[in-house]
């Protein structure tokens, strides 16, 4: 149980990395519009997996708060 909360937060680390990684492909003059609405939306689709990874990290450490 005491590895859980270290990987909880590596998940998280990782998911914010590969979103990274997306903003930065979208920061590319040469895309065209279809690829910036596929970024977009995995954007997206990475900002609703972090918010369930955190909230898991939050059931985990039992705060109420936030």
């Amino acid at each position: 149980m005491k590895d859980a909360i270290p990987r909880l937060f590596a998940d998280i680390t990782a998911k914010i990395e590969d979103m990274h990684m997306i903003a930065v492909e979208g920061q590319r003059r040469d895309n065209a519009p279809d690829m910036q609405r596929v970024l977009a939306c995995q954007l997206r689709i990475g900002i609703a997996a972090l918010d369930t990874s955190l909230a898991k990290l939050k059931r985990r450490l039992g705060d109420d708060h936030g």
